[in-house]
Parts: C-alpha cells; structure tokens; sequence
C-alpha cells in the first residue's frame, strides 16, 4: 500500500498539465482541509523551518489531537513538495499553483487517499463544517457528566445524563454507538447524533444516557479487546447505574442502539424483563455474513455495474469473508483468510503483481474481536428472546444496513415468536446516519449539514411516551 501509494501520488503530479513557478519561501505555517472516507472533513496544519540545507517540520490535526507530529522527510524541488511520516503511514506530494498561490496534491494515510491543499491562509472550524442542530450551552435542561462502575470487568465507565429541567421520575434511553470505539455524542463524520437527540428527548420529557464506549475518552478498559457482548454488558451496568437515580422511572428504562449497538441493543434486552423497550436504528435484522454480501451488492448497484460483475465478485469474495466468519478464534480466522489471499494473489493477472506484491496484498488484517462477534453475529437468537415492545427504524436510502430485508427480518424474528408489540418505520429518503441525502452514499456523510432528519426524533419521542412502564 505505501509504495503503490507514493507511486500514485508522484504519477498525479508528474502528469499534471499545467506547471506553476514555484513560492520562493516554503517555511512558516500551511493550512488545508482533508477529507475522510466518511466525508469528514478535518483541518491539518503543517509547519515548516529551514534546517541546514533541507527542512524540519511537523504535522497538526487540531480537531483530531493536540499532539504534533514531525516529519520523517521533507523534500522540496523547484515545485514540488513531498512529506512522509512513517509511523501513521502519511505521504503527501504537491504542486505549487501559482494562480491560487497553494500546493495542490493528494495524501495518503493510513493507506486511505484523498486530495489536500495547503495555502497561507488560516482555516477556522466553523469555516470546515456547519452543524446547525448541534445545541449550544446554556441548555433549558438538565445535564449531568456521570461515572459508574462495570464490577465484573473492573472498568469505571463514563458518560452524561440528560434529563428535563424539574426533578421527577422520567422514562429514559441508553442510547448505544454503532461500530468501533466511539465517544459518548456518537460522533461519526463529524455529526454528534446523540448530541442532538438527547437534547431532542429532554426537550419532550424523555431523559437519556450516552456514554463513551469502553477504552475511548473518559471510560476506562480496552475497546480493541471488546466483543458486542461485551459491549452489551457495559450496557447493563449502565442499566443498573440507572436505577439508582432518583430522577429516573426504573420501570421505563429502554435501549436505543444505532447500527451495530443495535445488535448490542438486542443481546442487552434478550430474555432481560428490566428493558422496558428496544429501538433499533438501522440495525440488522440479517445475520452478520449476510449483511457483508448485501454491501457488496448495493455498492455494486449504486456503481451502475451489471449484476453479472456483482455476481462475480461476490463469488470472488466469499472464500475471504467464509475464512474470516469460519472460527471464533480470531487467530486462526485471520491465519486461513491470508493463505485465502496469497492464492487470489498467485492466479491474479500480472498487472496486479506488477503494482503490488504478495506481502503486501495479503498483509496484516485488520480483524478484531468486536469485527469477528459481528461477522458472527444472529439476531434471531437474541430478537425471539426479547418480550418488550420494539421499534426498528432504518433510511430507505440506507446502503450499510439495507431497509427492507433487514426491518422485515426483525419484525418477523419478533412476531413469530410473540411479541406483538413490534412498530416498524421505513424513512423515505434517509440514509444510515438518518440525515436527508443526494447521493446517500457513506463519502456525503460529512459533507451533510444536517445531523439527523428531525422526523427521527419526534417519531421516536412520541412512540416512547405513550409507552406504559412495563419493566420489572
């Protein structure tokens, strides 16, 4: 990935149409914006000083960190930068414009590839995204930082309360983040949707609890060690923290998981007379396996390709995410979906080889426990074993989680087994973060100035309030 990245790079700009002069001074301080794969966008500073015949310098991400990172290499000539570090595996390569007096050039990071400008001019938050829902203090509510205890893993777990103003007893929702280690607001391309809803149901009587996951921010433990069972038991504590408020009604606790803490949700509530309700949000109704192959083919729809292409990555394909979903030992799992990926690399036509070599083709797998448990993941297990009442939302426009299969297959795993009391809720036109979308594919996530579509809110408000309190 590094070589054939650099090798990208340095074609883009070698191949260029146009060749500016160069700026005459390099150091001091540079600003550009990147872009994340999720359309987040994130400011980078780079700083530059003469040192010697060459330069020193570092690199910032003051939205990300307030750590500065120095620059293994810099190489400038005539009009062309280049910077490396090699620890985050960033690359950058420039080309001096002169009309627009900035570098203009790709980067890579972490084997992620995306285009970065650097100019003089200096870039303000404000000036990157605009989030309008996102509620700013003083709040007309109340809100609370909170710490409690997971004594059977001996982690202390972080997180706010947020309930109405006037103290009283009032239903509540743990609400529970979707995939990786992410932060009590659920922040994903740069949305803090559980921000926004949780200022949303207090504003409507309805208190709730978002925490940082286990390992990230203030909550203690190790996420890259975590399964969504275990996830689920930090969901519990949760629960059992709540009931010892005052400001709490004990028998209207509920869950509300997005994505993957949709399953969480489901493991949480499975067969647990304390959960009062269930909101899944965008959340598989299809085992884990299954939902790789639907990704497949509606990322092959939304490209326009034949389904005959699909078809035959699909195939291509399945002997990888088989070995990968094939042992619980993750070890093994990784071990038999290389040796998978070393003979896709060996009957590879040369003009992959020639790009790429077999070690990095079939390089370390990112696969972790919480990555394996899901793959695994089925939730009819979990979905027939819960009794409370249920809702399942998702985006018509959805192409993580697909609407219809997996809110069908939710309600039928519920109702066959006797709950009845299930609600269904297909939004036209939302995607899987339940923003109002255009393309509705994952990069516009960041690009979105809307949060959540406030339809999401009020129909999830409405339906918990005239719920009655039926936990145990």
């Amino acid at each position: 990935m590094y070589k054939c990245g650099w090798a990208l790079l340095l074609c883009v700009c070698l191949c260029a149409v146009v060749r500016a002069q160069d700026p005459t001074v390099i150091t001091g301080k540079w600003y550009g914006v990147a872009t994340s794969y999720y359309g987040e966008k994130q400011r980078l500073i780079v700083t530059l000083a003469k040192q010697g015949t060459g330069y020193a310098g570092q690199l910032e991400s003051p939205d990300q960190t307030a750590v500065a990172l120095p620059f293994d290499q810099i190489v400038y000539r005539r009009d062309t930068l280049l910077l490396r570090i090699d620890d985050i595996r960033f690359a950058y390569t420039g080309v001096w414009d002169v009309a627009s007096a900035r570098f203009k050039g790709l980067f890579s990071w972490n084997g992620q590839q995306s285009r970065l400008d650097l100019s003089r001019t200096v870039i303000n938050r404000e000036d990157v995204s605009r989030r309008p829902q996102e509620p700013v203090a003083p709040y007309p509510y109340y809100t609370e930082n909170v710490t409690f205890d997971h004594t059977k893993d001996s982690i202390t777990l972080a997180g706010t309360f947020t309930r109405p103003a006037t103290l009283g007893k009032y239903p509540v929702v743990v609400l529970i983040s979707g995939s990786g280690a992410q932060d009590r607001n659920g922040e994903m391309a740069g949305h803090k949707t559980f921000l926004v809803l949780a200022d949303y149901l207090a504003r409507n009587g309805i208190a709730s609890l978002r925490c940082d996951d286990r390992g990230t921010g203030a909550s203690g433990g190790d996420h890259t060690k975590a399964t969504i069972y275990d996830l689920a038991a930090d969901v519990k504590s949760a629960m059992a923290y709540l009931k010892t408020r005052r400001d709490v009604d004990v028998r209207s606790i509920g869950l509300a998981g997005h994505s993957e803490g949709a399953a969480i949700a489901q493991i949480a509530a499975a067969d647990n007379p304390a959960v009062a309700f269930v909101i899944a949000m965008a959340g598989p109704g299809l085992p884990g396996r299954e939902l790789v192959d639907q990704q497949i083919i509606i990322n092959g729809r939304l490209a326009g390709e034949p389904d005959s292409l699909t078809q035959s990555r699909l195939l291509r394909l399945k002997p990888y995410w088989d070995a990968l979903a094939g042992d619980t030992n993750i070890a093994v799992a990784k071990a038999r979906a290389t040796e998978v990926l070393r003979d896709m690399y060996r009957h590879a036509p040369d003009s992959i080889k020639q790009q790429v070599s077999e070690e990095v083709f079939a390089g370390d797998i990112n696969f972790t426990p919480e990555m394996s448990s899901l793959l695994l993941y089925k939730p009819l297990v979990y979905l027939r074993q819960i009794k409370c009442p249920v809702m399942a939302i998702n985006g018509s426009r959805d192409i993580q989680v697909e609407a219809d299969a997996n809110l069908n297959a939710i309600e039928r795993a519920l109702r066959e087994n006797g709950n009845m009391l299930v609600t269904i809720r297909k939004f036209e036109g939302l995607n899987h973060l339940f923003q109002r979308c255009k393309t509705c594919t994952v990069e516009e996530y960041g690009e979105l100035e809307q949060t959540i579509d406030p339809m999401v809110p009020e129909f999830m408000s409405h339906w918990i309030l005239q719920l009655p309190p039926t936990a145990k």
